[in-house]
């Protein structure tokens, strides 16, 4: 049979029903949110190891720095601290070896949450806080409640005499190594000539090589006692830790006082408090002294020839994540150290060490 001149019937097309396209919906839709939900939770799982990284990260930094400062506080060579130096430095440095650690005792301990910019006022510590210089970027406008304190000691740098110095000789040179990491600032940085029997404080008229040439920077033209080659040059530094904002995160500071025009550097973020104890070598009773704490004091409790005791310190230290993607990683309402309520739901931990001053005291 001759089908050829038969046209074929089309098939019906059938497309989605409205039921399925909105079952399809519904199921992308619950795909999309469980994938959204993966995401967020990963996200926020990743944000909050990361700011414990650097929370943990950003103690140990904190205890490396200070801790290491710290134990050299006082230094002046093999001499002990409590022997007076000869000053020839004019004007008068800022050594003071007896109290080569000074501290400021917050006069509240409770600092308000979120931790903001505050007015600085010397009197917020007890003793007041130490303010040097009237530049604006000398001030320290630590943050109220938070305590402070200033270390001093002789850095050593390698310079190690190489030939004898008189005493009583005019314009006397100094020869140290060439390979020395001295750095040092003619006319400016506080220099220690040092050995075991007298430490000398001067600044040099010249550094290539290290010279007093007159009475431009120090009282004498020449030192008062002859050095041998067991004797070192030394940088004497001043510095004062503290805390205060930087770029809207409280941060830990130290200035550096020996500068001409002292300037506070930014050291580690998101340190929100600290707060300091002294270890104080000298019976209560009887003042007699046996190398061991008899007691830890803030520093306003501290008697001001006890400071010379000093042999160790306990410092107390909150740090807290930083920026946006710090914050609302826990539902913590309170600080784990001392039950301050805190609005920002920031992650926070708590650091506590003591460090012992490693230089001779008697």
């Amino acid at each position: 049979m001759d089908t050829s001149g038969i046209t074929a019937r089309p098939r019906r097309q059938r497309g989605f029903s409205i039921v399925e396209i909105l079952l399809a919906m519904a199921l992308s839709l619950i795909l999309t949110l469980v994938v959204s939900q993966i995401y967020l939770g990963s996200k926020q799982t990743y944000l909050l190891q990361e700011a414990q990284s650097r929370l943990q990260e950003n103690g140990r930094f904190a205890l490396q720095i200070l801790a290491k400062d710290i134990r050299r506080a006082g230094n002046m060579g093999c001499l002990s601290i409590k022997k007076t130096p000869v000053v020839l430095a004019n004007p008068t440095p800022t050594i003071t070896p007896a109290t080569s650690i000074m501290g400021y005792n917050a006069n509240s301990d409770i600092i308000s949450y979120p931790v903001s910019d505050q007015t600085y006022s010397k009197t917020n510590w007890t003793p007041d806080a130490p303010d040097i210089g009237t530049a604006e970027s000398g001030k320290l406008k630590a943050i109220a409640g938070t305590d402070i304190f200033t270390i001093q000691s002789a850095e050593p740098c390698g310079g190690q005499l190489q030939a004898q110095v008189l005493g009583m000789t005019g314009s006397p040179e100094v020869s140290i190594p060439s390979t020395n990491t001295c750095s040092i600032q003619a006319g400016s940085d506080e220099l220690i000539l040092s050995d075991c029997g007298q430490t000398e404080v001067f600044r040099a008229d010249s550094v290539s090589p290290i010279k007093i040439t007159g009475k431009t920077n120090n009282t004498l033209d020449h030192f008062t006692y002859t050095h041998g080659v067991d004797a070192e040059v030394m940088v004497f530094h001043s510095h004062t830790y503290f805390i205060r904002m930087f770029n809207g995160e409280p941060t830990l500071y130290r200035r550096e006082n020996t500068e001409i025009t002292p300037t506070p550097q930014p050291l580690i973020e998101g340190v929100e408090n600290m707060q300091v104890l002294y270890g104080i070598d000298k019976d209560p009773t009887d003042g007699t002294a046996d190398g061991s704490v008899d007691r830890y004091l803030s520093a306003n409790n501290v008697p001001t020839p006890d400071w010379a005791n000093v042999i160790a310190v306990r410092i107390d230290l909150v740090l807290r994540s930083t920026g946006e993607e710090g914050k609302y990683l826990t539902s913590t309402t309170t600080t784990a150290c001392d039950g301050t309520a805190v609005t920002d739901q920031r992650l926070r931990r708590c650091y506590s060490f003591t460090v012992n001053l490693r230089n001779p005291r008697a």
